[in-house]
């Protein structure tokens, strides 16, 4: 006996067919896939169909509502996927300043010995990485408000984009509680402390990393930014959460923040 697989389930039969419904639709759709031997079916795909969801209408009704639940699937698989993007991109972009100001270091060196066309073109080249840099960024940017809104609209895209290349993925980092997303980046000086009280020195933990490029963070007295970075870590927590699994921009979030800022700055939290 043949079987072939369909996008509700199996067919079996060589002359007579049956077709045995799936209980899992989605994951059959998905499934669906025949030897080319077994091509073109052998019977009437819409038929089988019909008496399996007991009617045509009903058929066409399944058919459509399976599959726009297994593309948007992958829509949001795909979408999920574009934090490893932002990650290569932010790579490929520290690269890019450690080689420019190489580059500008060197030409600077030749220029003070000889200035030519060979200088000229070098600068022009020098130029042109520039300007792929600002490509890059902007490509960035647009990405992570994307796929990370609620982070973005928090920390704004570029220092967004720091913290998820340094959680490694947008999931890891929706994992993460707000105590270690408060020190992400200042992981070497947490060792460093760690092991200095290990030996029964005194030591002091970071008590914030990538998130201190914030202006909100940045631009406070010292003793008040260890409370400015517990509270935005704390929104930052429940934004990447919300990012991940709904992607849905909720403004309150990024409000808070701002609030708590305003009140630290006037003195009164």
């Amino acid at each position: 006996m043949r079987v072939w697989k369909v996008w509700f389930g199996e067919v079996h039969g060589n002359g007579e067919f049956k077709a045995i419904k799936s209980d899992n639709l989605i994951e059959s759709f998905k499934n669906a896939y025949n030897d080319i031997d077994q091509l073109p079916l052998p019977f009437s795909l819409v038929e089988l169909g019909s008496q399996v969801f007991g009617s045509e209408k009903k058929y066409y009704k399944t058919l459509r509502k399976v599959a726009i639940s297994v593309a948007t699937e992958k829509v949001e698989r795909e979408i999920k996927r574009e934090d490893r993007y932002v990650i290569m991109l932010l790579k490929a972009l520290d690269s890019l300043d450690e080689s420019i100001n190489i580059l500008e270091e060197k030409l600077r060196d030749i220029e003070e010995v000889r200035e030519s066309e060979v200088t000229k073109e070098f600068g022009k080249k020098i130029d042109e990485l520039k300007r792929l840099r600002r490509l890059i960024e902007r490509e960035i940017e647009e990405v992570i408000v994307k796929i990370a809104p609620n982070l973005s609209e928090i920390l704004g895209p570029v220092i967004a984009a720091r913290l998820l290349e340094k959680a490694g993925s947008l999931e890891k980092l929706a994992s993460l509680p707000a105590s270690t997303i408060q020190i992400l980046g200042a992981e070497k000086s947490l060792y460093k402390a760690i092991s200095r009280m290990k030996r029964g020195k005194p030591a002091r933990t970071p008590k914030h990393g990538i998130i201190y490029q914030h202006p909100f963070i940045r631009t406070l007295p010292k003793k008040k930014r260890g409370k400015m970075s517990r509270f935005m870590a704390a929104k930052l927590a429940i934004a990447a959460r919300l990012d991940y699994f709904k992607g849905e921009l909720k403004e309150e979030l990024a409000e808070s923040v701002r609030r708590k800022y305003e009140e630290l700055v006037r003195g009164r939290a």
